[in-house]
C-alpha cells in the first residue's frame, strides 16, 4: 500500500518556480523592429488575458482560452501558462476529490463504471442528472476518473496537455509526454503493477533522461520524484507484484526477460539506472536468479529503500 501511495504522491507534487526559455526562431529575430514590436505586444496581450482566468480558478474558461490562444504567445509565455494551469489543476484537485467522495456518488459510479471506460463514455452512461452534471463539470475542468481499491477519484487528464507541446519549451514538452503516459495508463493499482516490467524500465529511462538533460527545469523535482519511485519498483516490485516471488524467492520470469532485453538494447549506455540494473542481473545470473544475501546486500547498497 505504501509503495502505491508513493506513486500517487509523486503525481500530485505542486512545484512553483521559473521556466526554461527557448531561443526565438531566426525569422522572428530578423524581423523589422516595428513588426517585432507589434508581435510582442500582441503576444503579451494574449498572455495577460489568460492570467485572470487562472488566478480566479476558472478552470473550464482558462482551458478554453489556452486551447484557442496559446499558439500566439511564444514559447516562454506558453510554458508559463501551461505550468500555471497545472498548478491550478493540482490546487483544485482536493476540492474535486471531496465532490466525488460522497457515498452516494461512489455508489452511482460503481453502477456504471467499466474498466477502460473513457470520461465521455462515463458521462453518457450516467442516467442520473446530478451525476452527469458533476462528471461533465469535471471533464470540462480537465479531470478524469480513476479507480483503485473499490473507490473512485479524480486525476488530472494530462493527455489534454499534449496539445500544448508544439508551443512550450523543450523541457516542458518532454515533461508533458512523461505525465501524459502516467495519465493514460497509471503504473500501479491496488498495490500491484498494471504495466509490464518492460514498460517500467522504459519509463524509468525516459524519466532519468529528463533529469540528466534538464537539471534546471521547473519540473525537475517532480520528474526526479517520479523517477525514484520507478527505480524502487524496478528493483523491488510492489506488494502484489514483487520482483522476487514470496514462496521460492525466484525472480519473476517476465521481469528477467524484460531486464535482459533492455540491457541488450543499450549495451554501452552511460545511464546510472542501467548500470545498477546490469550489476543486479550479473549477480542474479550467478545464483540462478534467486534472491539471496548477496542480492539483498547489493540492493541495500545500490538501491536503498530509504533513498527518498
Amino acid at each position: 500500500m505504501k509503495k502505491q501511495r508513493v506513486f500517487t504522491a509523486a503525481l500530485t507534487v505542486i512545484l512553483l518556480g521559473t521556466t526554461t526559455a527557448m531561443t526565438l526562431p531566426a525569422a522572428v529575430q530578423a524581423a523589422p523592429a516595428s513588426v517585432s514590436s507589434q508581435t510582442t505586444s500582441h503576444a503579451e496581450a494574449v498572455y495577460q488575458g489568460a492570467l485572470p482566468l487562472l488566478a480566479s480558478g476558472k478552470l473550464p474558461q482558462a482551458i478554453q482560452y489556452l486551447n484557442g490562444n496559446i499558439y500566439a504567445v511564444g514559447s516562454y509565455r506558453a510554458t508559463v501558462l501551461a505550468l500555471k494551469l497545472e498548478n491550478l489543476h493540482k490546487a483544485l484537485l482536493p476540492a474535486w476529490q471531496d465532490k466525488l467522495s460522497s457515498p452516494a456518488v461512489q455508489r452511482k459510479l460503481t453502477a456504471i463504471y467499466k474498466p477502460g471506460i473513457s470520461m465521455s463514455g462515463l458521462i453518457s452512461a450516467a442516467s442520473d442528472p446530478a451525476l452527469q452534471s458533476l462528471l461533465k463539470s469535471a471533464a470540462e475542468s480537465g479531470y478524469k476518473i480513476e479507480t483503485a481499491e473499490g473507490s473512485f477519484f479524480p486525476v488530472i487528464d494530462y493527455a489534454a496537455y499534449r496539445k500544448y507541446k508544439l508551443y512550450v519549451t523543450a523541457d516542458i514538452r518532454d515533461y508533458i509526454s512523461i505525465m501524459a503516459a502516467e495519465s493514460d495508463l497509471p503504473p500501479a493499482k491496488d498495490n500491484g503493477l498494471i504495466i509490464s516490467w518492460a514498460d517500467v524500465t522504459a519509463r524509468t529511462l525516459t524519466q532519468e533522461k529528463f533529469t540528466l538533460n534538464y537539471p534546471k527545469s521547473n519540473r525537475y523535482a517532480a520528474v526526479k520524484a517520479l523517477y525514484q519511485n520507478y527505480v524502487l519498483n524496478t528493483f523491488y516490485g510492489l506488494n502484489n507484484t514483487p520482483l522476487f516471488h514470496y514462496d521460492n524467492l525466484e525472480m519473476d520470469l517476465e521481469a528477467q526477460k524484460a531486464y535482459a532485453g533492455i540491457l541488450a538494447k543499450y549495451p554501452d549506455s552511460d545511464s546510472p539506472f542501467l548500470k545498477k540494473l546490469d550489476g543486479l542481473m550479473k549477480l542474479l545470473k550467478e545464483n540462478g536468479y534467486k534472491q539471496d544475501d548477496a542480492v539483498l546486500q547489493y540492493l541495500k547498497e545500490q538501491v536503498p529503500l530509504s533513498q527518498k
